[in-house]
C-alpha cells in the first residue's frame, strides 16, 4: 500500500493535477513577492511618492509580519466553517483589495494597517488555503509536489522586482503599480472560482492521480471528512512545537542570510552593488533547482530524513560561503539550493503527520510557530553582527542553527497518517 514516504518519484499528476501545481506556484509567487522581496522596490517607491522616511516604513514590516502570522493561523477555522474553496476565493479577493489599498496609502498609519491586512490575506490564500488544496490533491506525492510548487518563491525572488518596475513605468507611481498587482490577484480569484477544485474527487480525479491511493484514503477517512482537531488540541501536541521550532530555525537562517546577502558580498567580498545583486539573483535562480531537488529527496527518503540532511547541507554551504577564494562559489551554489528547499518541508511534514483532514488546522498552527522563530532573525543578525563586527560569524551561527533544526526533527518519533 502506498505511504507518504514512498520511494517512488513520479510526475504522472494528470492534466488537472499539473494545473494545481502551477496554481500553487502562482500563489507562492505572490506571497514571497509582495511580502518579502518586493519590498526592495515598494518601500523606496512609497517613500519617494509620499515623502516618507523609508527606514520608518520598512520597520513596519516586522510588527506587521508578527501580527499577520497570528491572524493567519485562524483562517484554518474559516476553512472548517465555510469550506476550503470559499475561504480561498474570499482571501484572494480581499487580498486584491488590500494590495491596492496598501499601494494607495496616504498616511503611515494607513500604510501599516493595510500592510497587516495584505500580508495576512496573502499568507492565508498561499499557505493555509493553497497548501491545503495541494495536500488534498497529492497526499502521498507531497514531497516532490512541494518541491515543485515552492519554485514560486524563488521565481518571486528573481522576478517580482522586474514586474513591479514594469507596472511603475506603466502607471507612473507605486499606487498604480500596486493596484495592477491587486488586479492580478483578483484575476487569480476568478480563476479559482471557476476552475479550481479543493479536492481531486470534486473534479472527477483521483488523489495523486492514482486509484489505489484513493482506495487507501477512503478507508482511512471512513469515519468522516471533518477535521477532528481544534487549535487547542494542536497547541497541546509537543510534536507540533518541536517541528515548529526545528523548521523555524531553517527559516531564521534563510531570512537572516538572504536579508543581508548583498551587504555581505559588498563588505566581506569587496563586490560592487551590481556584482552583489548578481550574486543574489544567481542564488535565487539556483533555488529553483534546489526546490525541486529537495522535493525529490523528500519523496525518496522521507521528509524527516531529508530535513536532517538539509540542516547538514546548510551548515556546510555557509562554511564554504565565508571561506576565502573560489570556495565561495561552492557556498553560493549550496546556499541557493538551501533557500530553494527551505519552504518545502513544513507543509510536507504537516501533510505526512496529520493527513488531509487535519492539515489546515495543524499547519496553520505550525506555520505560526515557524514564523515567530523565523522573525527573530533580524534581532539575531543585528546583535551578532555588532558583537563580531561583520557577517562571517553571524552566518556561521545561522548555519549551526539550521543544523540544530535538522537534528531536532531527526530525533522525533513520527508516524504518517497514511502509512500502511
Amino acid at each position: 500500500m502506498p505511504t507518504t514516504d514512498t520511494k517512488k518519484v513520479g510526475y504522472n499528476f494528470g492534466a488537472r493535477g499539473w494545473g494545481i501545481v502551477g496554481y500553487e506556484v502562482l500563489l507562492l509567487f505572490f506571497m514571497t513577492g509582495l511580502t518579502v522581496d518586493g519590498l526592495n522596490t515598494i518601500v523606496p517607491a512609497m517613500a519617494e511618492f509620499h515623502g516618507w522616511d523609508s527606514s520608518l516604513i520598512l520597520s513596519f514590516s516586522t510588527p506587521a509580519g508578527i501580527i499577520a502570522l497570528i491572524l493567519t493561523m485562524f483562517w484554518g477555522k474559516f476553512i472548517k466553517a465555510i469550506g476550503l474553496k470559499k475561504t480561498t476565493v474570499i482571501t484572494l479577493f480581499a487580498a486584491a483589495v488590500s494590495a491596492a489599498a496598501y499601494g494607495n496609502s496616504t498616511t503611515p498609519t494607513m500604510y501599516l494597517i493595510t500592510l497587516i491586512c495584505m500580508v495576512t490575506l496573502i499568507n492565508a490564500f498561499a499557505l493555509i488555503c493553497g497548501m491545503s488544496i495541494t495536500t488534498n490533491w497529492f497526499p502521498t506525492k507531497k514531497g516532490i509536489v512541494m518541491g515543485l510548487t515552492t519554485i514560486g518563491m524563488n521565481l518571486a525572488s528573481a522576478l517580482v522586482n522586474w514586474v513591479l518596475n514594469f507596472f511603475l513605468g506603466l502607471t507612473g507611481n507605486i499606487a498604480g503599480a500596486m493596484t495592477c498587482m491587486g488586479v492580478c490577484i483578483a484575476i487569480v480569484g476568478v480563476i479559482t472560482l471557476i476552475f479550481v477544485h479543493e479536492k481531486p474527487e470534486d473534479a472527477g480525479c483521483y488523489p495523486d492521480n492514482d486509484p489505489e491511493v484513493a482506495k487507501m484514503i477512503a478507508q482511512d477517512e471512513l469515519g468522516g471528512e471533518e477535521s477532528s482537531l481544534t487549535y487547542i488540541d494542536v497547541l497541546k501536541k509537543p510534536i507540533v512545537w518541536a517541528l515548529g521550532v526545528g523548521y523555524g530555525f531553517f527559516g531564521l537562517a534563510t531570512v537572516g542570510i538572504m536579508s543581508q546577502l548583498v551587504p555581505f558580498f559588498m563588505t566581506t567580498r569587496g563586490l560592487d552593488l551590481k556584482g552583489a545583486l548578481t550574486m543574489m539573483t544567481i542564488a535565487a535562480l539556483i533555488g529553483c533547482i534546489g526546490s525541486w531537488a529537495w522535493g525529490v529527496l523528500d519523496q525518496k527518503l522521507g521528509t524527516q530524513q531529508a530535513s536532517f540532511l538539509f540542516g547538514i547541507w546548510y551548515l556546510v554551504g555557509i562554511v564554504f560561503l565565508v571561506m576565502p577564494g573560489n570556495l565561495m562559489y561552492i557556498g553560493l551554489f549550496m546556499l541557493g539550493c538551501a533557500i530553494g528547499g527551505n519552504g518545502n518541508f513544513a507543509p510536507s511534514m504537516a501533510g505526512f503527520v496529520f493527513g488531509r483532514k487535519d492539515f489546515a488546522v495543524s499547519f496553520s498552527v505550525m506555520n505560526t510557530i515557524v514564523g515567530v522563530v523565523r522573525s527573530c532573525s533580524f534581532l539575531a543578525l543585528a546583535v551578532t553582527s555588532t558583537m563580531f563586527g561583520g557577517f562571517t560569524v553571524p552566518y556561521i551561527i545561522f548555519g549551526v542553527l539550521a543544523l540544530i533544526g535538522g537534528v531536532i526533527i531527526r530525533v522525533l518519533k513520527l508516524k504518517g497518517e497514511y502509512e500502511g
